[in-house]
């Protein structure tokens, strides 16, 4: 059976309306200086690389089928909102867009670089802080993926196509902050965060090819993401500097007809899993 890497547009208005959730952020402001809202930009340019595998029919394993790689870099820019309640609640918005292009390989359809890939990512929580340094937080994310290949052919004779992946999650967070007392550097902060997969959607434009009547569309259930970083602020309190992982595993999607290549194909979106490392650059703005 043939795999098809799938994506689509899917509508939630079921957990759209809810927006307003926790992720670990720790910047309880100090009591003497209170302010209602704090806003960060940082930048990071990272190592990014998706990897699918697929069921080996004859062996049962889950072998190698492609991957996706950054040539050398994607640039990762967030929007970092707070509003807080009061010294120990506050709700954050993060908003984050990565741009870059990718390599494409696969030991079965060939190899071809430069394809247009982007991520959004939207993620709102609520977030509760003792003692100014310890913070925990809950909510809910949307992340976007889209990978245009621009229907370019690889190294085999192959033909790429435009997939979309839309993921709906829940997130849990966790930040420390410490002081630091150096010449340089107020205070360090680090955050681990984890993301479980609520559902999501995957659509391949298949419908570009004139034997296609319809894109392929299919639905994931399983999977989870995490992300560990580091940041260290600057004695003015302006400028912020570290490092930051993710890593997200999602399960094969279900199986749908293939609106082409004959009546009885059928496709999944594989199994998958992604790698994003980079550094970070902030500015602290208000």
């Amino acid at each position: 059976m043939k795999q098809i890497r799938l994506s689509s547009i899917y509508s939630y208005n079921q957990y759209l309306l809810v927006l307003f959730l926790f992720t670990p952020s720790g910047y309880a402001v100090p009591l003497p200086s209170y302010t209602p809202y704090k806003i960060n930009i940082e930048y990071a340019p990272s190592y990014y690389r998706y990897q699918e595998k697929v069921i080996n029919e004859e062996t049962g394993s889950k072998d190698y089928f492609m991957s996706l790689t950054s040539m050398p870099v994607i640039h990762a820019f967030t929007l970092d909102y707070r509003r807080f309640i009061n010294h120990d609640w506050f709700s954050q918005t993060l908003a984050t867009i990565v741009l870059g292009n990718v390599d494409y390989d696969s030991d079965g359809s060939g190899y071809v670089s430069g394809e247009d890939n982007l991520i959004f990512m939207l993620d709102n929580s609520m977030n509760y802080c003792q003692d100014n340094s310890i913070c925990t937080s809950i909510g809910y994310a949307f992340r976007y993926l889209d990978n245009d290949s621009g229907l370019s052919m690889t190294s085999t004779g192959n033909t790429g196509y435009e997939r979309e992946n839309f993921l709906h999650l829940l997130p849990f967070g966790l930040s420390y902050r410490y002081p630091l007392y150096s010449s340089k550097f107020s205070s360090s902060l680090v955050r681990w965060k984890y993301y479980y997969l609520l559902d999501g959607w995957q659509i391949s434009h298949l419908s570009k090819y004139s034997s296609c009547s319809n894109d392929l569309k299919n639905k994931q259930r399983k999977g989870y993401g995490f992300e560990a970083s580091l940041r260290l602020y600057s004695n003015d309190r302006k400028w912020f500097y570290g490092a930051n992982a993710q890593y997200w595993k999602i399960a094969e999607s279900d199986e749908v007809k293939v609106p082409c290549f004959g009546s009885d194909n059928v496709g999944s979106e594989p199994e998958n899993t992604t790698i994003m490392v980079g550094v970070i650059v902030g500015y602290h703005y208000l």
